[in-house]
């Protein structure tokens, strides 16, 4: 495995980025999405990377937001442009099948702007609420509905976004599934090991060949 500096092109902007891949050629490829209050770099994201590489996956990483207020000046149309980009960026490097794991406010955009060419998706305490709420970040049945590859959501019982809201997303998507991590909070911190087994476990198998 191997890691590299790669940049991101998304119309006139440039957004640096890490790709980690394995020693075998793959048509696996993995985005990963930060939450808005960390970049994409350090403690699980890394730990993830490095264990995904290894296991025959190539894995993107981009820091679209490196400060609070780049996030607050994007809009919805260049978080959808990001996404595209960055998938875009792992098809064009030979990957067949698209995996994203996005975390917290990540979770919240992969859900609202998922791209066509994805095909699975893994979230990790999405930062957003099920139903129709006006004065909150949410997603409605209806549009859950339409999300129709597999989906697996990763939430710890002691985060401030509650296992009911986590269990109504999954309930409402056509082939979702939730896994309690029990102990764990919104940082993902506390088990390292627990997150990235049940992410890789609903990785695409066989991803490497000659």
């Amino acid at each position: 495995m191997c890691a590299m500096d790669v940049t991101l092109d998304v119309g006139d902007e440039r957004y640096p980025g890490r790709l980690n891949v394995p020693d075998a050629e793959t048509d696996s490829g993995i985005l990963m999405v930060p939450g808005a209050g960390h970049g994409p770099f350090g403690d699980v994201f890394l730990r993830f990377a490095r264990t995904a590489a290894n296991s025959g996956h190539q894995v993107a990483r981009f820091e679209t937001w490196p400060f609070p207020t780049d996030l607050e000046a994007k809009t919805d149309a260049d978080f959808a442009a990001e996404l595209e980009a960055s998938v875009d960026f792992l098809r064009d490097r030979g990957c067949e099948t698209i995996t994203v794991v996005a975390k917290s406010f990540g979770g919240r955009i992969a859900l609202w702007h998922l791209p066509e060419a994805v095909d699975r998706l893994v979230l990790w305490a999405p930062a957003i609420l099920a139903g129709d709420h006006d004065d909150e970040p949410s997603i409605s049945d209806d549009d859950l509905a339409s999300i129709e590859i597999p989906v697996r959501l990763l939430q710890g019982d002691e985060d401030t976004l509650s296992m009911e809201n986590a269990a109504a997303l999954v309930d409402a998507l056509p082939t979702g599934e939730l896994v309690e991590l029990p102990g764990e909070d919104h940082s993902f911190r506390r088990d390292h090991e627990r997150v990235i087994a049940e992410t890789m476990s609903f990785l695409p198998e066989s991803p490497t060949h000659d």
